[in-house]
């Protein structure tokens, strides 16, 4: 699993982080520590996610990237 952090800066705002896995974007924060926290949960870390619909989706990036891993999912 490829995990990346992007700076971006949006129209007449402030710098947001995306995350992205395997070059697929899947979150956008405000914060870099929250970013590192989405980070160390992605790698098995417990870190503390308060949002249960971002948290949701990572539990689904990490079970399909076990699959992945496994060789049981094929594309």
């Amino acid at each position: 699993m490829n995990i990346t952090k992007t700076r971006v800066k949006q129209y007449n705002s402030t710098y947001k982080t995306v995350i992205s896995v395997d070059g697929i974007p899947i979150c956008m924060t405000k914060a870099d520590k929250r970013a590192s926290e989405i980070i160390a949960y992605l790698n098995g870390y417990d870190a503390n996610i308060a949002d249960g619909k971002i948290k949701k989706i990572l539990d689904n990036i990490i079970k399909y990237s076990s699959y992945k891993k496994n060789g049981e999912f094929q594309n």
